[in-house]
This record gives structure tokens, C-alpha cells and sequence, in this order.
């Protein structure tokens, strides 16, 4: 709903994987003039990985190192209508990852955060993370991995616990096809699959 779009969430839950998944939506269903920006500049892969998704697409990345940067950036796409924010994996148990993260992107600019868990994680770990990540404020949830597990539960009972809504499940690493809509029918179904009901 908002013309910047970030992702958020710790190391190795997908985020790069599923911002190309939501990047190629943008553009082949709804026909959107799409920008991407990474901050994730600890892991050279990552930007090498972001950069494959860009060329494919069609698409402008830039890469920011700092809050600077990542202005001129958003001045240079002031013509898009969407633009997606990448960021680095943080370890969620360090809260200074997470303010790093605030000395790099202004969250206050017309911004949309997405907050990407594993559901192949522990309910008690995913909990932590929405903690720690809270000091930015996050507006719904993504849930990957659905392929890697069998258990369903966690989802709603963050959903429910944090009164946040879903935006999306992965189930596979497929872009821009392992991906469905976090419809409350689509999580019942899971959910009632998972209790073999």
C-alpha cells in the first residue's frame, strides 16, 4: 500500500529470495514501474544475488552504504511506483543490529516493513525476533520456508499474539511462482492440514 516497501528479519529466512518474488508480482500482475535498493552490504552474494534478479526483471538496483545514500537513492526513483528495500540478516538476540539498521534507512518515508520468519523456526525464537524487531515498526508479516516443515500452528498464534497480519507464504525458492497470498482461508487450510483435519 505504501511506495516503499522494506523486508526485515534475521539471517537465512529468505528475504532477498522473497523481495524478488514480490518485485516480479509488482511488475508481471500489476504492471508497476519497480526500483530495488539493498542495504545488505556484509554478504557479497547477497548484492550479486539481487543484482541476477534486477537484470532478469529489467529493473534498477542501487546499492546503500549509508543513510546518504540510501536518500539519493529514493531521490533517483522518484518516478516509481514501487520501491523495495533489501536489508542485511541481523542476529535478532543483538538489538544493535537492529538500531543499525534505523542509521540506514529512514522507516519514517512512506514505508511499508515487512518482518520475513521461518516456519521451519521455533514459536519461542520467532517471538524473540518480533521483539527485537519491533523497534521498527512493522506492519505484517511474511512466512517462508513452508516447504521445509509440516507445522503450521506458529503462524496464527503470531498473528494472533501480535495482533499483525500476514502478508504472504513461500514454499520454495522459485521466483516469482513459490509464493501464495496469507488469506485467512489459505492459513486455515494449513493449519487444519497440519492437524489432519
Amino acid at each position: 500500500s505504501k511506495k516503499y516497501v522494506s523486508v526485515v528479519g534475521p539471517t537465512g529466512v529468505g528475504k532477498t529470495t522473497t523481495l524478488a518474488k514480490i518485485a516480479a508480482d509488482c511488475i508481471l500482475k500489476f504492471n508497476k514501474k519497480v526500483a530495488l535498493i539493498t542495504t545488505d552490504t556484509y554478504r557479497i552474494a547477497a548484492i550479486e544475488q539481487l543484482k541476477t534478479y534486477a537484470k532478469i526483471l529489467s529493473i534498477p538496483l542501487e546499492v546503500c552504504y549509508s543513510l546518504e545514500d540510501f536518500k539519493k537513492a529514493c531521490d533517483l526513483f522518484t518516478d516509481y511506483d514501487v520501491v523495495l528495500i533489501d536489508t542485511a540478516g541481523r542476529n535478532f538476540r543483538n538489538a544493535q543490529y537492529v538500531e543499525d539498521l534505523k542509521k540506514i534507512i529512514d522507516y519514517n518515508n512512506q514505508m511499508e516493513t515487512f518482518l520475513v520468519l521461518s516456519l521451519a523456526a521455533k514459536q519461542k525464537d520467532m517471538e524473540e525476533i518480533f521483539k527485537q524487531f519491533s523497534l521498527i515498526d512493522i506492519n505484517q508479516f511474511i512466512f517462508t520456508k513452508m516447504d521445509e516443515t509440516a507445522c503450521f500452528g506458529s503462524m496464527y498464534n503470531m498473528i494472533d499474539q501480535f495482533r499483525i497480519g500476514a502478508a504472504y507464504i513461500t514454499n520454495g525458492q522459485n521466483v516469482p511462482d513459490d509464493r501464495i497470498s496469507a488469506s485467512p482461508v489459505a492459513i486455515t487450510d494449513l493449519i487444519l492440514e497440519d492437524e489432519g483435519l
